[in-house]
């Protein structure tokens, strides 16, 4: 398993080309990866969350070089988002995204 690692913000950036494509049907969306060893072993309450629970959804950057897998948490509109080389079929690492922070609809309190 990948030693979990936290993306920058500027890592995780990097991990965009738009548009990004909702592959979530696509069986091959994610490679043969399972990530749930990796996710177990982040603690979510470091996260300020209780639990990470399903996958909500999957993303690739339009050139197809990450897939961007959302599990959902028990709060609304944040996910650890798990990234996965393509081209590797390896975990680069993951980052949290707070929807409501993302988009202004509650200031981030950093």
């Amino acid at each position: 398993m990948t030693a979990p690692r936290e993306l920058s913000a500027a890592e995780f950036a990097a991990c965009f080309d738009e548009p990004m494509l909702d592959v979530t049907d696509d069986e091959d969306a994610g490679g043969d990866l399972d990530i749930w060893p990796y996710v177990d072993a982040l603690d979510p309450t470091a996260y300020g969350v209780e639990q990470f629970l399903d996958v909500d959804r999957v993303y690739q950057d339009a050139r197809g070089r990450y897939d961007q897998i959302l599990i959902e948490t028990d709060r609304p509109d944040i996910f650890l988002v798990v990234v996965v080389d393509v081209r590797t079929n390896a975990i680069l690492g993951h980052r949290l995204l707070d929807l409501n922070v993302e988009y202004g609809l509650i200031p981030d309190s950093d």
